[in-house]
């Protein structure tokens, strides 16, 4: 059996406190002929010097300018040299050596472009309560009991396999979109080129935030930024894909909570209007409305402590308006730009010859 060459790319921006670390997690794993690739990106604290003390372990490259995720794996992905290439956060740990091992046994199906593991948070309980608090509000997939395998429809970016061939034909990552739903954008392109995507639940990684969700204005920024994102999928792509997002718990919870998100604003808007045209119905439908908002992000932040679930059901409505006011003004911005479904596009912009070997 071929063992495919294996290259682990790893973007950074100002990322001084997690990047040895990741590194480390990449240069421990058992895998014959592994290299790794790190792609600073313009990081203006110590980062670099971190970087120095890897030396002739790990391949390092410096952007020119600072130039966003998509575009700095996109030259993480020319500098490489495997067949597989393992697309992994800067913020993020493999938590067993054969991480990369048992990954890349699932590409001996040729149907196969792309493998994701399971997102992990061990010590979650004693993360600080903006982490938990936006972990919540985001839905986001960690921690789960599940050990299978299952088909979805986006892999995340976190620490991911892919097809190197499959990147290349598909133009790599779409650097129109600068800090968000880059994966989900890629993912959809992939699976209109045929390639299945899996989860294997059994691998699985830690799942930092690297300090981009530690202050409030951050984590009330971030719907602002997965707004827009998302109005670009859904303007260039229509509903996208849908390969495996019933079957996904998560996934279906996840794309359910954002279209609640998107029709928040206007719906709100519609209430507050009957309320002074009919009070009586107007005020009571309002109030109903903002109650089962305020229900629904207690929910998610139930298990919680106290404070934290307080703080996840107020923060809720405010992203809400925050997302919906982001996706409606950014889906008229990519329209005007020419990025809709009428003119669908297979090609991001990788570029650049492939290095030889």
């Amino acid at each position: 059996m071929h063992t495919p060459s294996v290259s682990i790319l790893i973007p950074v921006y100002n990322g001084e406190k997690t990047i040895a670390a990741c590194v480390e997690s990449a240069l421990a794993q058992q895998y014959p002929g592994l290299e790794v690739v790190v792609v600073n990106d313009c990081s203006t604290d110590g980062t670099a010097a971190v970087l120095a003390g890897f030396k002739d372990r790990v391949r390092v490259f410096h952007n020119d300018r600072n130039s966003g995720i998509a575009a700095t794996y996109n030259r993480a992905i020319r500098e490489a040299r495997g067949e597989l290439v393992v697309t992994m956060a800067s913020d993020c740990t493999m938590l067993s050596r054969d991480y990369v091992a048992r990954m890349a046994t699932h590409f001996d199906d040729p149907t196969v472009g792309a493998v994701s593991g399971k997102s992990m948070m061990p010590d979650f309980d004693h993360a600080p309560w903006l982490e938990r608090v936006f972990t919540r509000l985001n839905i986001l997939d960690s921690n789960s009991p599940d050990r299978a395998v299952h088909e979805v429809n986006f892999v995340e970016l976190r620490c991911d396999g892919y097809r190197r061939d499959l990147l290349e034909a598909v133009g790599g990552l779409n650097e129109d979109l600068f800090r968000s739903n880059e994966d989900q954008d890629l993912s959809i392109r992939l699976m209109r080129r045929g390639a299945r995507l899996l989860q294997d639940n059994s691998i699985e990684f830690q799942l930092g935030f690297g300090g981009t969700e530690d202050t409030l204005g951050k984590l009330l920024s971030k719907q602002t930024q997965y707004a827009r994102g998302q109005a670009y999928i859904a303007v260039n792509y229509g509903l996208g894909s849908r390969n495996g997002l019933w079957n996904n718990p998560n996934r279906r919870l996840r794309a359910l909570h954002r279209f609640s998100q998107i029709v928040a604003l206007p719906l709100l808007c519609a209430l507050l209007i009957l309320s002074v045209v009919e009070p009586h119905i107007g005020l009571r439908a309002l109030v109903v409305f903002v109650l089962l908002r305020l229900w629904w992000y207690g929910r998610l932040g139930a298990d919680l402590h106290p404070a934290e679930r307080l703080a996840t059901a107020a923060l809720g409505p405010v992203c809400d308006v925050l997302y919906s006011a982001s996706f409606i003004s950014s889906a008229a911005l990519w329209v005007a730009r020419g990025k809709t479904f009428f003119n669908r596009r297979d090609v991001g912009h990788l570029g650049g010859a492939r290095p030889r070997v």
